[in-house]
């Protein structure tokens, strides 16, 4: 069984402050080093699950996208996926992207930016053996970088994906907990959803979102789409040769 750290906890929880200053890098960047959310005009939104793949989640997850012939974005941790090819693949043959989310997932307080880059280039490693490519965007665990992670995750070629909508469903009880947080909050163009497959709850909230996206004009994108590339792993993202080595709302019953 493979382990990581958690996805987040209540003190990796983003401050205001940090928020502010997300909001106004995104604003001052290009999309291609930092993307936040996309235009709120754009009539998409991206659907986002980080820390898989998961043996049993992801699959079920995959099964609902499928029926729902929903396209999302899979910031995957390179341990899992060297454990779970099989899923991997998958999500990959089905038509969603593949994003970085480092290698182990550690605390980042204890990352350092040489470490960080290693577990990029383990991650590019482990995904060119399993799907060919590998991607040239990538989550920090915790949403959490600092000035050199960032400026080396740059000159590696990575864009650095966050979000602006988060349900924290990684602290739901259970898939109606869920619902109720997201209940509050409608979708509106240019959301990136943050969710995780190496929980139970995502899945679930699918359908909902779904409906509502359709009562809403809204239609799926994902992450490299907004970065101008194509949708897939297999077609969208570069061979790995940039990373140096270490050296509801709608009348909704839900």
């Amino acid at each position: 069984m493979v382990t990581v750290s958690p996805a987040s906890d209540p003190v990796a929880s983003p401050s205001w402050k940090r928020q502010i200053a997300r909001r106004c890098l995104a604003k001052m960047l290009p999309v291609r080093w930092l993307l936040v959310n996309g235009t709120r005009n754009s009539g998409t939104v991206c659907l986002t699950f980080d820390d898989g793949p998961h043996p049993d989640h992801t699959p079920r997850l995959l099964d609902v996208l499928k029926l729902h012939q929903v396209p999302a974005t899979f910031f995957v941790v390179g341990a899992r996926v060297a454990a779970y090819p099989a899923v991997v693949r998958r999500i990959v043959d089905e038509g969603h992207s593949v994003g970085h989310h480092s290698f182990y997932h550690g605390d980042p307080a204890r990352t350092s930016a040489r470490d960080l880059l290693d577990e990029v280039r383990r991650t590019d490693d482990v995904l060119t053996a399993v799907v060919g490519r590998c991607p040239t965007f990538f989550r920090p665990p915790h949403g959490k970088l600092t000035i050199g992670k960032t400026w080396r995750l740059w000159r590696a070629g990575q864009s650095i994906v966050l979000w602006n909508v988060d349900p924290k469903d990684w602290s739901c009880a259970d898939a109606r907990e869920l619902h109720s947080r997201m209940k509050g909050r409608s979708l509106q163009g240019g959301d990136v959803l943050l969710l995780h497959d190496s929980h139970p709850h995502g899945a679930a909230l699918v359908p909902e979102l779904v409906a509502e996206a359709q009562c809403s004009g809204l239609r799926f994108a994902t992450i490299p789409e907004w970065l101008g590339q194509a949708k897939s792993l297999s077609s969208a993202n570069t061979a790995c040769t940039n990373v140096p080595s270490r050296g509801n709302r709608c009348d909704s019953n839900s």
